[in-house]
């Protein structure tokens, strides 16, 4: 399952990188830029071992008091 959500996240961010070039090619200044930040923030994220788009939250939604692990 982590291999399947690594990959979703990869295609997600170059498919939204690629999307944000090509609306700067096309002349759409402001989309391109908005497009790019987030894919630019959302590699940054995975470069931090952050998780980015795809978080594993079954360890949050468990009952009782939360545990910092």
């Amino acid at each position: 399952m982590k291999t399947a959500r690594r990959a979703a996240r990869d295609i997600v961010i170059w498919v939204t990188m690629t999307g944000g070039i090509v609306a700067l090619v096309l002349g759409q200044t402001v989309i391109g830029l908005i497009v790019l930040a987030f894919a630019i923030w959302q590699l940054v994220l995975v470069t931090r071992r952050g998780g980015g788009l795809f978080v594993d939250q079954r360890a949050a939604d468990r009952p009782g008091k939360p545990t910092v692990s």
